[in-house]
């Protein structure tokens, strides 16, 4: 078991940044409950991933999971990604300072997230020229609600 400790971001403006070097992301959710169930096709390998919050986000404090991921067939992904209940895609950007940044496709066209883990729980600076908004208690940004509603109204 894994514990994942993160903030997320809505990412406004990168400025003059022009992300690069991004892996596309196929996801779909067979469920989005409580544990929630998810499916990946990345950059052709298939991964299967069960995630638990451990508790409601509080104001001004990170999401804490517990996260369980295995890789599986890529055929297995495609075809769990056909009967999955709600799915995006999107590329992510891993950048050297640790964020990664989510740029989304298909309905979600326009949505940048960024996404920051850490041991602590600790926030991180904007970007320089960058513009964002913290969400990570705002659930209608996280990517299993998004994937069944659409980008959230602001």
């Amino acid at each position: 078991m894994a514990t994942e400790i993160e903030r997320k971001y809505l990412v406004l403006s990168l400025g003059d940044f022009t992300p690069t070097d991004g892996e596309h992301i196929d996801q779909g959710y067979l469920s989005d409950g409580d544990p929630t169930v998810r499916v990946r096709l990345r950059a052709g390998r298939g991964y299967l991933t069960i995630k638990h919050r451990s508790a409601s986000p509080v104001a001004d404090q990170p999401i804490i999971s517990q996260e369980f991921e295995y890789p599986i067939p890529a055929e297995d992904a495609r075809q769990l990604l056909a009967i999955s209940s709600a799915r995006l895609t999107k590329t992510r950007h891993v950048l050297p300072s640790g964020i990664e940044l989510d740029v989304f496709h298909g309905r979600h066209e326009g949505l940048v997230l960024a996404e920051f883990e850490s041991h602590d729980g600790r926030s991180i600076d904007c970007p320089a020229g960058w513009q964002w908004d913290e969400v990570t208690t705002d659930r209608r940004y996280s990517n299993s609600w998004m994937a069944r509603n659409g980008i959230p109204s602001r």
